[in-house]
């Protein structure tokens, strides 16, 4: 396997050695809007070092949109055709416009199946991110986004999601991107954080043979899936329009941080971490559909499904925890390119 270090020493070293004329080679964030007529008035495009570049939606919550390292998409890109936000996301109708992206932040007062008072998964996604802020990098090989996203009704729970993203390299010199939330009750009144980061992949990372490792107990399945015999092995595509949804539990974790490797048969690899104290859930999607084909891994405040969401002491919420008035909660989601794939050798032409 490959490792995705682009130049000896990084860009930021070329910088302080004055071989650069500026910063913007090493990172930088440049303001775009989408294509013509697909909903996205306003898109921040980082890109460091030659290694990963993602689109950061101001629009939809300060999602993350399209994501590519080393040319390769990272992220997986749904069929939907209308990027149009929603202004209130009732019933299913979040799904019609679900675009995909490297992460979707679903809830943040319900996730899931539509319940009395929501739909599915959410207004989070819908939107838009106000006080948007971007850090110079001043040769560094990172950029760094802010942005606070605010949920609040004259009437009811008030929650603000203030929100930075940091695109950047490890201490390995390996390609993430790290977001951060910090939820604060802004209310009067306790408030459920129901929560899920929806990261979405897709090939060249997702092909058949794919395989999903996470350190946990037990994978439990919403329903059976016959198209996915195996959750932890991507399967061949099928006809079908089907999905399979399961949750892992038990997940351990490292120094507070849990994880799940994703990892192609051509050795392209991806971790995926979370807080582990705040985000104790861990949901995997497979759409095993030809032309959908698609893998999310889902680390969440709260339960999809089963009697800790349905269940009699699942409660008025669902299963998701209550913060009071003027309280914060910590959310952390990283996704870190570990290797890319072994590229076949180029064919030679006749001497």
């Amino acid at each position: 396997m490959t490792t995705p270090a682009p130049v000896p020493g990084g860009l930021a070293g070329l910088r302080a050695r004055g071989l650069l004329a500026s910063d913007d080679p090493v990172a930088e964030v440049v303001e775009h809007h989408g294509v013509p007529g697909e909903g996205h008035p306003r898109v921040l495009h980082a890109r460091v070092g030659g290694a990963l570049a993602l689109d950061v939606l101001p629009a939809r919550g300060f999602d993350l949109g399209d994501a590519w390292v080393g040319g390769l998409p990272l992220s997986w890109r749904s069929a939907s055709s209308d990027a149009r936000s929603l202004d209130v996301p009732s019933g299913t109708a979040w799904a019609d416009r679900f675009l995909g992206g490297l992460l979707t932040t679903c809830g943040p007062l319900s996730t899931g199946p539509p319940r009395a008072g929501h739909g599915l998964h959410g207004d989070h996604h819908h939107t838009p991110a106000r006080r948007v802020r971007v850090q110079p990098s001043r040769g560094a090989a990172r950029a760094v986004l802010e942005a606070d996203v605010e949920r609040a009704g004259l009437f009811g729970p008030s929650l603000r999601t203030e929100r930075r993203v940091t695109v950047d390299l490890d201490d390995d010199g390996r390609p993430r991107v790290v977001v951060h939330d910090t939820v604060v009750n802004t209310g009067s009144v306790p408030c459920p954080v129901a929560v899920l980061y929806h990261v979405n992949l897709g090939a060249p990372l997702v092909v058949p043979g794919t395989t999903v490792e996470v350190a946990a107990d037990e994978v439990v399945l919403r329903e059976p899936c016959p198209q996915v015999p195996d959750v932890g092995v991507l399967p061949e595509p099928c006809d079908e329009l089907v999905e399979a949804v399961a949750e892992h539990r038990g997940v351990r974790a490292a120094a507070g941080t849990a994880s799940a490797v994703v990892t192609s048969p051509d050795g392209f690899r991806v971790r995926v971490g979370w807080s582990a104290a705040t985000l104790p859930r861990l949901h995997q999607w497979v759409l095993p559909t030809r032309g959908r084909w698609a893998l999310a891994l889902e680390p969440a405040t709260a339960p999809l499904f089963g009697p800790d969401r349905d269940g009699p002491g699942a409660g008025a919420h669902a299963g998701a925890p209550v913060l009071d008035p003027g309280g914060r909660r910590e959310h952390t989601v990283a996704v870190t390119v570990l290797s890319l794939p072994l590229l076949p050798p180029a064919p030679r032409g006749d001497a």
